[in-house]
């Protein structure tokens, strides 16, 4: 398993490898542009070869890119639906263009619409993105802490927007370890790793599961709050973790942290993990 941070992007894009690099990443996160903005910020072509050279260079891989928090895909308003799907699509052609493996995304809130409303009006939205985008960049679709009218707080509900989308090949899952705890899924046992990992098999298929965001979990089982802890600092506590990293079936899954770093007084959650791999 490679860990890697969410990293900042403080200038060109190749800043973020070299932020990467600091923090001794095997793999990174980052934006494709202000995260509370629509517009995704351009990149020259020297720049994406200078990212690209770099990314080799330093040998990490795979690279993702997070999308903008704006996009919602399974949104009522039609400006909204329309602009969340030019939005993934801009950041897939960047990511395309530097080289990175997948664009992630939350998939989005049906604002009272219904679940099965907003499950369809997602599926389209990937059709139409898979319709625009022809490049080798997969789609991420990330697991959500399930509060009010969001959706993707259960693997049923991504197993139902895979099917309706004809499960392209480019399309794929992210899991959030805070976002499914607090979602409902008891992930601090050995046995309530299995049962999920099973549940996603059953509805999704293991070989879908392109990514994890190890996050500890501030919030309580089943509450729906979405606050991440550092590892081992919260309510999943360091056994969960140990036991995912160590778990064959995911061993080749990449894994970001999305915690803070890089001051001398935060954790290093990074180091933490990697102690964790094969230790009994």
């Amino acid at each position: 398993m490679r860990f890697g941070y969410h990293v900042s992007v403080s200038g060109p894009p190749v800043s973020a490898i070299v932020n990467g690099v600091d923090e001794g990443c095997e793999t990174i996160q980052m934006f494709p542009g202000p995260p509370q903005q629509w517009q995704i910020t351009e990149v020259s072509d020297d720049d994406a070869l200078e990212f690209r050279q770099a990314k080799e260079g330093a040998r990490i891989d795979p690279v993702f890119i997070h999308s903008i928090y704006l996009v919602n895909m399974a949104a009522p308003s039609s400006p909204i639906y329309k602009r969340s799907i030019t939005a993934l699509v801009s950041a897939m052609e960047k990511a395309e263009k530097l080289g990175a493996a997948a664009v992630i995304t939350h998939i989005g809130n049906h604002k009272g619409e219904g679940a099965g409303w907003g499950l369809e009006r997602i599926a389209s939205a990937v059709k139409e993105i898979f319709t625009r985008f022809e490049g080798s960049a997969m789609l991420l679709l990330e697991t959500t802490a399930g509060a009010g009218t969001s959706i993707g707080n259960t693997f049923e509900q991504f197993g139902r927007v895979f099917d309706l989308a004809g499960r392209p090949q480019r399309l794929g899952l992210c899991v959030d370890t805070c976002h499914v705890f607090v979602a409902g899924y008891d992930i601090r046992t050995p046995e309530g790793i299995d049962s999920t990992l099973d549940e996603i098999d059953r509805f999704i298929g293991l070989d879908c599961l392109r990514a994890f965001h190890l996050n500890d979990s501030a919030g309580l089982l089943g509450s729906n709050t979405d606050r991440h802890a550092h590892i081992g600092k919260g309510e999943l506590g360091i056994e969960a973790f140990r036991y995912i990293v160590n778990d064959e079936r995911v061993r080749g899954v990449p894994a970001i942290i999305e915690l803070p770093h890089g001051q001398m007084e935060l954790e290093d959650d990074l180091a933490l993990l990697r102690s964790l791999v094969n230790a009994k």
